[in-house]
């Protein structure tokens, strides 16, 4: 973090805040080396609190106002050779925890004012100075000549630059009239400010304000005023003020930083996966462990819930928050936004502290969509893991999954007001990562899940385009092919399950009907077949029939290559296990996201789907028995081995990421997709004129019908 701010001081004006300053110094100094503390003449303890603390403190004889202290503190970190100032308040309102954020900013815009701005945080502030602020914003706006969503706000960083040219225009005996001031000398400059939210702190344990309210007021109108009487109102100035604040297009190219004399920088990427489920953490981990560490310093950030898992794993861990699988869950199954404004907010936070710290070449995201905001905000190449059946480029069947419209009129009629009520759903469902973009000032990127799930400046797809088709896709999205990973030890049972019996193996997930279990394995066991079990870390049923070989994980791919069928909640990570084995699948789906993968399945032929909601133990026995008996299911799932056998995802991303971080490299040319690369082999899915992007066009998919095995085009 320090490396970031090594050339940034922070000026704290202090007036009788010992119970507040020695707490905001102490925190400071985790983010900055360098803390200046200007005691503008206080009565109380707080010089006295700030001992042994490594600060410079300077001090005033007498109270002489916020603004001569602000600039007193301004022009001895100018006289240090400070290429920027960070402000803030000393009474605590201030959270210095988000001055990464205010860092990550100015890394990318170096000649912008950043400030953090509290106004999105509308349930802490006191009503009334929240009106007063936004009354304050609409004047120091128009007068600036730009939009500024948090003029009051003193949680700041300014350039140097601009600092000197600016500063000395302004009255620094105005109190706190002098940061109004600043902002418009620097507008009328063209000088941009950017905003970006932070924590708004009240309460009563904080003194009270030192603004007066008859006095500071009158000070800035006064000043506002003359600013727009000196400009004859300045019409141009109001039109300007408001139109939107939009974060700028073109950041700063940002230095190449070399690995030593005559050693190539080693690339830092950085994974962060989203821990609701199991198979994001899994994928991640897999594609990270794929890099070459001798090229790649690789780092993975999660929350630490599966990390047991990957005990071996060649990076360095870091761990972050995510909202806990049994909430995501819930929220899937009542149809509820998947996060609420104030958890993205939370999540873009810890994103950017991270990115922060670690500057990474490259973040790949799987599921974190709080990326869409961190990422575009620290101007850090982003590239996202998903499944190709959210693309906008893909035409996906919505089946209704388990909603209580299902549970209350049935699927049929549950499907009738589903798909009414979809695109109404998915933009609610959209609205939350929108307005945290709007809060950073970044444009919406439409209301639809398709957009929220896919938006990245490069989209890779963990699936088969001959199984999951898009169409005319945009150049940045990829088929990087199903990602495969299991863990690697075997039960002590493992060598003992016969083989002289049909075998399934069943794993319902960390995102599966847990429930369901139970009856999966005795109408199982109905059929005489034998099961191998994997409980995802889950409580097993406390009855099993006989023929049951049960563990909490198991290393998935081997199963499948033991057995006649594979039984899952239909999620793409046991899916594609399968079809790697060559093996059907019978998928049990709960939410829709399995539900839309397992529509896939079915129609190519490769499996049969069965609602959670209807899963009884005779219709689980019928739809087993089915698929192992008729050998076209097998036949499909073996075409499908034979593609994924001929992907190779790791080999795919490590010759994307090279053209991302080494553009100039030879061989390479990067323009919003891959226009060329290394040679490939030329298959299905493959070009010959750019054999570096799969490109599945237009194919052909078994119909699901058990009936016919005649092929139809989507």
């Amino acid at each position: 973090m320090k490396r970031w701010g090594q050339d940034c001081v922070a000026v704290i004006p202090a007036y009788n805040e010992g119970g507040t300053i020695r707490a905001v110094a102490a925190h400071t100094l985790k983010y900055l080396d360098r803390v200046v503390v200007v005691d503008d003449g206080s009565g109380d303890r707080t010089v006295d609190c700030l001992r042994e603390l490594p600060v410079t403190i300077i001090r005033h004889p007498r109270n002489l106002g916020k603004a001569a202290a602000l600039w007193q503190g301004m022009q001895h970190a100018m006289t240090q050779g400070a290429a920027a100032v960070m402000t803030l308040d000393g009474d605590g309102q201030h959270d210095p925890a988000d001055i990464p954020t205010l860092l990550t900013v100015h890394r990318c815009h170096p000649s912008a004012i950043v400030i953090g701005a509290r106004l999105h945080a509308r349930s802490t502030i006191p009503w009334l100075r929240y009106l007063a602020n936004r009354f304050a914003n609409f004047w120091i706006s128009w007068a600036a000549g730009t939009r500024i969503q948090d003029s009051q706000s003193g949680f700041r960083l300014y350039p140097m630059a601009v600092l000197s040219e600016v500063g000395s225009r302004c009255d620094a005996m105005s109190g706190f009239a002098f940061e109004s001031e600043v902002l418009i000398e620097a507008g009328r400059m063209g000088v941009p400010i950017q905003t970006v939210p932070v924590s708004a702190i009240y309460g009563r344990h904080l003194r009270q304000s030192h603004f007066r309210q008859v006095r500071d007021v009158v000070r800035i109108t006064r000043m506002v005023a003359g600013k727009l009487w000196a400009k004859r109102l300045d019409i141009p100035g109001l039109i300007k003020s408001r139109r939107p604040a939009i974060s700028p297009s073109n950041p700063v190219d940002l230095p190449v930083i070399s690995g030593g004399p005559g050693l190539p920088r080693r690339r830092r990427i950085l994974f962060i996966a989203e821990a609701v489920t199991l198979a994001h953490v899994a994928r991640a981990a897999a594609l990270a462990r794929s890099l070459d560490p001798d090229r790649y310093d690789v780092h993975v950030a999660c929350d630490r819930r599966y990390l047991h898992l990957f005990e071996n794993l060649p990076a360095t861990v870091h761990s972050i928050r995510s909202i806990t699988a049994e909430r995501f869950q819930n929220r899937l199954g009542e149809g509820s936004p998947l996060y609420s404004i104030d958890e993205l907010r939370a999540y873009v936070k810890q994103d950017l502290r991270l990115l922060a710290d670690l500057d990474p070449d490259a973040v790949i995201g799987d599921f974190r969509l709080s990326l869409s905001v961190s990422a575009r905000v620290a101007a850090i190449p982003y590239l996202t893991v998903t499944n190709a059946h959210w693309s906008p480029s893909a035409r996906p069947h919505f089946v209704v999954p388990e909603l209580a419209i299902t549970q209350r009129f049935g699927p049929r009629l549950g499907q009738a007001l589903f798909t009414l009520m979809r695109p109404f759903v998915f933009a609610h469902q959209a609205s939350a990562l929108n307005q945290v973009r709007k809060e950073y000032g970044l444009a919406a990127i439409g209301y639809s899940l398709s957009h929220v799930f896919t938006e990245a400046d490069h989209t890779l797809y963990a699936d088969l385009p001959e199984l999951v088709p898009t169409f005319d896709r945009p150049r940045h999205h990829h088929y990087l092919g199903p990602v495969l990973w299991s863990p690697d030890a075997t039960p002590s049972w493992w060598g003992d399950v016969p083989q002289d019996r049909p075998l399934a193996y069943v794993s319902l997930g960390t995102s599966g009907r847990p429930d369901l279990l139970s009856s999966v394995l005795w109408a199982l066991h109905s059929v005489g077949m034998g099961t191998l079990v994997s409980t995802a870390g889950r409580r097993p049923p406390e009855q099993l029939p006989d023929n049951v070989w049960i563990a909490p994980y198991l290393p998935g791919i081997r199963a499948a290559e033991r057995v006649d069928l594979v039984i899952c909640n239909g999620g793409s990570a046991t899916v594609y296990q399968a079809f790697a084995a060559g093996v059907p699948v019978l998928g049990i789906p709960n939410n829709l996201d399995q539900y839309l993968m397992m529509d896939y399945v079915r129609r190519y032929g490769a499996g049969e789907s069965l609602r959670a909601g209807e899963a009884s133990l005779p219709l689980v026995a019928r739809l087993a028995t089915q698929i192992v008996q008729q050998p076209t299911y097998r036949l499909r799932a073996g075409r499908l081995a034979a593609l994924t056998s001929f992907n190779h995802p790791m080999e795919y991303l490590d010759q994307l990421l090279t053209q991302i971080v080494d553009p100039h490299s030879e061989g390479t040319c990067l323009s919003r997709g891959i226009q060329a690369g290394p040679a490939l082999p030329v298959g299905d899915g493959w070009t010959e004129d750019n054999q570096a992007v799969r490109t599945p066009g237009v194919y052909t998919l078994p119909r699901a019908s058990k009936e016919s095995s005649q092929d139809v085009t989507l």
